[in-house]
């Protein structure tokens, strides 16, 4: 069931808010049209302006606007609806993907190992891209990958990344901070631990989620603080259903200790030589 039409201040005198998307702690996204280019975009809109919603903004404006490939979300444009002086509210006029996310995508049908496969490549190649920027995600999970099928005749589905809002710079201090960021079934060790982030948390995160595309099932299920910190304790269990090319590779991503585990690029490498094994159509 689709979002009724809301009432939202024309932005920036171009952009018009005109469904709800989703709606988080401190924002919510629009679909939106551009006036001026006849085209939709995503309007992510901050609850309110207070300095730490205004923090986050320049935080991800920072992140995204130095991001510029295929596989990641582009910012298009950013300002300040103060339509209302006394709650002025920052905004991101974003690309709009058209597709499912990832999350979605598990709900509705069990992915064949190829699928699998061209997902992997495709986020690690989006990750190794922005890690070589210094950007760490913090937030890899199904809900923050996008499969986009652009229905031609040559073109197959397509993962793109994502939700930056909590995205951080690994070359600029990282304050210790009484609040863990991330989403609770995907947190790396070392966001459990609050302790400071390199890359390798992406790709722990990535990890879980190949994990439960392979079995349908979240590595550590349960309320958030039992989720987060199960993984102290014991490492995600790979069932010998998974292949064992994948269970290996997997293995390697969630190790705990993580100068241990993989680059993005050796994740990217490792999944395209399993997709050379599986030229044939698979029928898992």
């Amino acid at each position: 069931m689709s979002s009724p039409e809301i009432a939202v201040p024309l932005l920036l005198g171009r952009y018009r808010p005109r469904r709800l998307l989703a709606r988080g702690g401190s924002s919510m996204v629009f679909r939106a049209r551009d006036e001026n280019l006849g085209r939709d975009v995503a309007v992510k809109l901050f609850s309110s302006g207070s300095s730490d919603d205004v923090s986050r903004f320049r935080a991800e404006v920072s992140v995204l606007a130095a991001l510029r490939h295929h596989g990641v979300v582009s910012i298009l444009d950013a300002g300040v609806d103060d339509s209302s002086p006394s709650d002025p509210r920052p905004f991101l006029v974003i690309e709009l993907v058209e597709g499912d996310t990832l999350r979605a995508v598990l709900e509705a049908e069990q992915l064949t190992t190829r699928q699998i496969g061209e997902m992997a490549f495709e986020v690690a190649e989006s990750l190794e891209y922005i890690h070589a920027r210094g950007v760490i995600h913090r937030d890899v999970t199904p809900t923050n990958i996008m499969i986009v099928d652009y229905r031609t005749r040559f073109s197959r589905p397509r993962a793109k990344l994502t939700d930056f809002g909590i995205a951080i710079h690994s070359t600029r201090p990282q304050a210790s901070e009484d609040t863990t960021f991330g989403t609770a079934a995907y947190l790396s060790p070392e966001q459990v631990r609050s302790q400071n982030l390199t890359q390798a948390s992406d790709i722990y995160s990535l990890g879980l989620v190949l994990l439960e595309c392979f079995t349908g099932a979240i590595a550590f299920p349960g309320a958030p603080v039992e989720s987060a910190l199960s993984r102290l304790d014991r490492d995600p269990e790979i069932p010998d259903t998974v292949p064992e090319r994948w269970r290996d590779l997997i293995r390697w991503m969630t190790r705990q200790d993580p100068a241990a585990r993989p680059s993005a690029a050796d994740v990217a490498e490792a999944a395209r030589g399993a997709l050379r094994e599986h030229r044939a159509p698979d029928a898992e």
